[in-house]
């Protein structure tokens, strides 16, 4: 048996890689992202998890938050009906800036604050043909911002599989969706793939004790997306594509002002892929357009709320390039470089526009030197360069000169993976990951209302403030039994420093003479945390068509940071917004026309962050959980199924970990394959 998946006469990258095919043939699924060329997920070099289309399907999850909350080392907090955030090994908070979300390569993680909108991915569920999900740090494999963790989405391919699903659903508080998703076989070198599908639901209520937005509106999502894949030649493929989602809801703010936001984005890619002799050459492009709404029912009279009214569009263009070099049958070199231009364009900035450029270069090898071990080695440099445009406003917090800036970051991953007899295998790894500030953090500037003080206070970016960095460390360990039971165990450990926050309660000001004297309060860099914990998971069989899983995550979480007293000047406090004890327990069973499906959550008690109503900021309990989501499915012909399903039955008022309590939500729907 050896470590790596090796497929000889296969091209590296330019042939469509028929995920479903490889699985069956491999017994496991297969991945393309960590190092470039097919391999078991077993081989990877980072610790991940593939969900795969049958588990997607038969999941009672809607939306990918979820389906992600049933696996080991995530915690996912649903801060209202619409708003989710996706934590790795801790460090729970509002705009988790530290996972890096992709579909098929491009980003969907948002520069301008530096989060995921899980409401703008521009997908359908019925058209994810994996998720592949990597915990800790992968910059130096992944790319930029890749800090704690990867959710990389890879779609059905249209030249490798043909589908046509239609579905809706309907359930209690006021919740409908309607979607499709279409993946056409043009000719034997042409195929496109459309989809499109539009979701709504009612918001949950709002504790009296919290702040209040003027109005509280439907949670909204709209999206349609378009590919179009050809192969030139054997040798040479491409695919354009291009998307566009609206998102209307109420989040919680990274100050925890509750506020209700609406998003517009749009984007536009090519990617590129030739084999050669000696391997392949792949190029990627692409442009993500963002305009976005905060506060958008504010009242004019609401200072508090009027301190959240920002209106900002971003535009991000990146361009990326790899050459994977086939060193020996097993061993390859990949080289790559990247380029991006971030810019923010808004009147609540130091000047109308703050932006960056990152160049960065990049090499990964992948040997074997025998056939029970494998060793990966990656590094990464990016050089940020900042600037601006257009006039400072008024008062001038800053001098230009300090848009002026630029930096260097480094990132590497290095993974050692051995066969342990014939069944098992160990797994060291660990990491270095950057998270970049965003450009809010960089260059906001917003008037906020302070009873109380003479003086105008500003909340402000820095221009000086410093990439925070994340250390991890791993060690585990899988074993495939002979019945089908696998059983996996680890023990990990990360490490953030210059941890990034906005200011909670505006406490921690300084005054800035610009002549006349303001007050300001900043993003800044204000400590570290750690977090420490081991994760448990397995899987198998009962009978044959009665699948098991299992997993159990514990951590520890410790800090020095300044959030770590009242009153709360910055609202991150991972030691006790991050569960110590997260289980799960999830069972799927289908025969005949039947299927059924359901997972139980465990979560142990937490607090978090909310505002309350004078101005103030508070933290809320979150009592422990436990919360059954189930499905009941039924096949009425080859082509239509219909189906029950339920979020939270057990109607547990910490089930979505947030500080507003979580209701029970049924829906009822059917699904078209044509």
């Amino acid at each position: 048996m050896t470590t790596a998946l090796a497929l000889p006469g296969l091209p590296l990258r330019a042939q469509a890689v028929n995920y479903a095919a490889l699985q069956d043939t491999f017994g496991e699924p297969v991945t393309t992202s960590v190092n470039g060329k097919p391999q078991r997920v077993s081989d990877a070099a980072a610790s991940i998890t593939i969900i795969t289309r049958d588990q997607i399907q038969l999941s009672p999850a809607r939306s990918v938050p979820d389906l992600l909350a049933a696996y080991a080392g995530v915690q996912v907090t649903h801060w209202t009906a619409g708003q989710s955030d996706v934590a790795v090994r801790g460090g729970v908070q509002t705009y988790n800036a530290r996972l890096l979300v992709l579909v098929n390569g491009r980003q969907v993680y948002l520069d301008h604050y530096g989060m995921t909108d899980w409401n703008l991915l521009g997908i359908q569920i019925d058209e994810i043909q994996q998720i592949e999900l990597v915990r800790g740090p992968a910059s130096a494999l992944f790319g930029f911002n890749a800090a704690a963790g990867v959710v990389n989405i890879i779609t059905v391919d249209p030249l490798t599989a043909h589908q046509a699903t239609v579905s809706a659903e309907g359930g209690t508080h006021g919740y409908s969706k309607i979607g499709g998703s279409f993946a056409l076989p043009l000719r034997p070198n042409l195929g496109l793939s459309l989809s499109a599908g539009h979701q709504r639901e009612n918001e949950r209520a709002i504790p009296s004790s919290f702040y209040q937005p003027a109005s509280i509106g439907d949670t909204i999502a709209d999206q349609a997306a378009a590919t179009l894949t050809a192969t030139l030649d054997p040798a040479t493929r491409i695919a354009l594509n291009g998307g566009w989602s609206y998102n209307q809801q109420l989040e919680f703010l990274p100050s925890q002002i509750i506020t209700e936001q609406r998003f517009h984005s749009a984007t536009a890619g090519l990617q590129a892929d030739h084999d050669t002799g000696w391997g392949s050459i792949t190029a990627h492009a692409y442009s993500n357009l963002l305009d976005a709404h905060y506060g958008v029912t504010t009242s004019a009279t609401d200072p508090i709320g009027q301190s959240a009214t920002i209106n900002v569009r971003n535009r991000i263009v990146v361009a990326t390039s790899a050459m994977l070099i086939r060193l020996s049958e097993a061993n390859t070199l990949r080289l790559g470089g990247e380029y991006r231009n971030n810019q923010l364009f808004s009147d609540r900035l130091f000047s109308h526009r703050i932006g960056y450029q990152v160049a960065a270069v990049d090499g990964m090898i992948d040997l074997h030197p025998t056939d029970r071990i494998a060793v990966t080695l990656a590094a990464r440099l990016d050089h940020l360069w900042l600037g601006q445009g257009g006039a400072p406003q008024l008062p001038q917090i800053d001098p230009i000169a300090a848009y002026r800036r630029a930096f260097n970051a480094v990132s590497f991953n290095a993974a050692l993976l051995a066969r342990v007899g014939e069944n098992g295998q160990l797994r060291v790894n660990g990491g270095r990951g950057i998270q970049s500030p965003s450009l809010v953090n960089f260059g906001s500037r917003v008037l906020i209302a302070v009873a109380g003080v003479p003086l105008p206070i500003y909340l402000s970016g820095d221009p000086n403030i410093r990439p925070a960095t994340i250390w991890s460390g791993e060690i585990g360990y899988t074993h495939n039994f002979a019945s089908g039971l696998r059983l996996e165990a680890g023990a990990f450990f990360t490490r953030t420093d210059n941890a990034i926050s906005s200011p909670g309660n505006p406490i921690d000001i300084a005054l800035v003479f610009t002549p006349a004297p303001v007050a300001v309060t900043r993003f800044a860099n204000i400590g570290w945390f750690e977090s420490r914990g081991v994760e448990i998971s397995a899987d198998g069989k009962l009978l044959p068509r009665l699948n098991w899983h299992a997993n159990y995550t514990w951590t520890h979480v410790t800090e020095d940071l300044p959030a770590d007293r009242i009153p709360y000047i910055y609202p991150l406090l991972p030691r006790l917004t991050t569960p110590e004890h997260v289980a799960n327990l999830g069972a799927d069973y289908s025969a005949g026309r039947w299927s059924a499906s359901a997972v139980a959550h465990y979560t142990s008690a937490t607090s978090q962050f909310a505002f309350r109503a004078p101005g103030t900021l508070l933290m809320v309990a979150v009592p422990q959980a436990v919360a059954i989501d189930a499905k009941l499915g039924y096949r009425f012909t080859h082509q239509l199924t219909g189906y029950v399903a339920g979020d939270n039955l057990t109607d547990a008022s910490g089930a979505d970990g947030s500080p507003i309590a979580a209701d029970r939500r049924l829906r009822i729907g059917v699904r078209l394959v044509l």
